[in-house]
């Protein structure tokens, strides 16, 4: 690990104690101990770039999403390994026999190929319900993340990580007159926009329900990509007509992005998926969601979040009323490629 501190290389048995032998100075995260394998350089890095260059403000949420990315589990990678660990171990028990000689060399040969054949027979017929069921949660809770990562950071550091915003903060008063509405069932997102000055750049009122809008002004809508999340923007349209906007995270946003947080926690029932037959989703992006994948607006970093409304609010102030009705339909938010 490299030293936060002086910059020079510390091997595990020289920093005892979250201390570099070198100065002795205490950092914050040893790799060995801390979720997601974090150490205080890399944490640097994670603060900059959900800041953006720009000082964007973010939510401990968003980073904790942030240091999962690249850490989740690979159902193809997890069934590999255990195509990989079970044919070796059998191919050891083979091993073991014809070698004590509880069974001659050529039976043993020819058992051990018939067996590793059936084996991988099986298992490639099960490689896709396998693939189809597996949970990919969440590797760290955010608990979990909270104590062993921001705590301390705080405990060494003195603060929280530089422009985090705490996302349990209480949403400021909305603006007297608000121009648009964002509609989010997300504190944590709301809070971040908050931080962000939506309020100031486009007289926006970050909401969390649908009996908090103010009257008569363009409702942009932020959601998951999730069954629950499709299900939200279509109930919000429902209440509101031609006044939503819907502008993510919707699934094509995410397919295909190696950089996107896909979690499974289970598979959506068919009333759940009933309730979303009438969206206007690909054929793709039903079987994503039908097999239970979501994505949380919460791993969606500022700059992207903020550069979507920016987007849908000028595509709104420029339309004319048939356009905006059609605007209905369209989702603006988009996985950033950094």
């Amino acid at each position: 690990m490299i030293c936060p501190h002086c910059g020079k290389n510390v091997l595990h048995r020289e920093r005892g104690k979250r201390t570099c032998a070198k100065c002795g100075r205490l950092f914050a995260l040893e790799p060995k101990e801390s979720p997601f394998r974090l150490h205080d350089l890399r944490m640097r890095r994670l603060i900059d770039r959900l800041g953006d260059g720009r000082n964007l403000r973010y939510t401990l949420p968003q980073l904790w999403y942030a240091a999962a990315r690249g850490r989740l589990r690979d159902p193809g990678q997890t069934f590999f390994g255990i195509r990989m660990g079970i044919s070796i171990a059998l191919g050891i028990v083979i091993f073991a026999l014809a070698v004590t000689g509880l069974v001659y060399w050529a039976l043993a040969l020819g058992a051990g190929v018939a067996a590793l054949v059936g084996v991988n027979v099986l298992l490639t017929a099960l490689r896709p319900r396998y693939l189809a069921t597996t949970l990919v949660p969440m590797p760290v809770t955010y608990a979990r993340f909270e104590q062993f990562v921001v705590a301390r950071w705080i405990q060494v550091y003195g603060a929280p990580p530089a422009g985090s915003v705490d996302g349990r903060t209480p949403l400021p008063p909305m603006p007297a007159r608000p121009r648009f509405a964002v509609l989010c069932p997300d504190s944590t997102v709301l809070t971040c926009l908050s931080a962000n000055n939506v309020a100031g750049l486009w007289g926006m009122a970050p909401v969390g329900r649908i009996d908090q809008l103010p009257p008569g002004v363009p409702v942009l809508v932020l959601h998951d990509a999730s069954v629950p999340g499709i299900t939200y923007v279509a109930g919000a349209r429902a209440a509101l007509g031609a006044r939503v906007v819907p502008v993510g995270l919707a699934p094509r946003a995410v397919l295909g992005k190696a950089k996107a947080i896909r979690l499974r926690e289970g598979r959506p029932t068919a009333d759940d998926l009933a309730r979303i037959s009438g969206e206007r989703l690909t054929a793709e992006e039903r079987a994503w969601l039908a097999d239970g994948w979501q994505t949380p607006l919460a791993s969606v970093p500022p700059a992207a979040l903020l550069a979507a409304l920016g987007s849908a609010v000028d595509r709104v102030e420029r339309a004319l009323d048939p356009d905006r009705r059609r605007a209905a339909a369209v989702g603006f938010l988009t996985w950033p490629t950094r």
